[in-house]
């Protein structure tokens, strides 16, 4: 079992919609090419996640949970003998911010014979630690996205704001958000 807790500074509410949101996965998520609803809900949906693992794509399909703040993915079909994560998220004791908690078990079946334990687990500590990281920088875009300007422009006058983001830029301009991917300079 690998287990990791770490603090967000962005609201409860947030922190979660980031990991409930499976279609911007790809976006953001290490490792996550792409997703598919295949069963949609409220409470559980069935999604197709295609990962990109040591180079290879591996497709599976994970029950996603959701209940009084906690997220629960289960691998119902995929490469993995038993896959299921839990993700539980809640304010700290002095209220700002998030705490984010994982409790991950997984199983990769007749592979363990031919891949190290200590290198499996060391990769999908690495993976979970980029993710809570990534999941630290979308939660920043948010929070700028939801600040109100601190001052007063006068009448007439535009007001630009350019903020650097993991794929390029944001730009705010004149009451209109503009998104710039760093892949179109080149």
């Amino acid at each position: 079992m690998i287990r990791k807790l770490a603090r967000i500074d962005a609201p409860v509410e947030v922190v979660l919609e980031i990991f409930r949101d499976t279609d911007t996965w790809p976006e953001w998520m290490p490792g996550v090419a792409s997703t598919r609803t295949l069963e949609p809900g409220a409470e559980r949906k069935l999604v197709e996640v295609v990962l990109l693992v040591l180079g290879r794509r591996k497709v599976q399909q994970l029950e996603c949970r959701e209940h009084d703040g906690r997220l629960v993915h289960r691998q119902v079909a995929g490469w993995f003998r038993e896959w299921r994560a839990e993700w539980t998220f809640r304010p700290p004791p002095e209220g700002q911010g998030t705490i984010v908690s994982l409790s991950l078990e997984f199983d990769i079946g007749m592979a363990g014979f031919f891949v190290p334990r200590k290198f499996l687990g060391d990769w999908v500590k690495g993976v979970i630690d980029e993710t809570v990281e990534q999941a630290r920088e979308r939660a920043q875009i948010f929070a700028r996205r939801r600040r109100e300007p601190t001052q007063a422009v006068p009448v007439g006058e535009p007001v630009l704001q350019v903020y650097e983001t993991a794929d390029g830029f944001e730009i705010h301009f004149a009451g209109r958000t503009f998104q710039i991917e760093a892949n179109n300079f080149s």
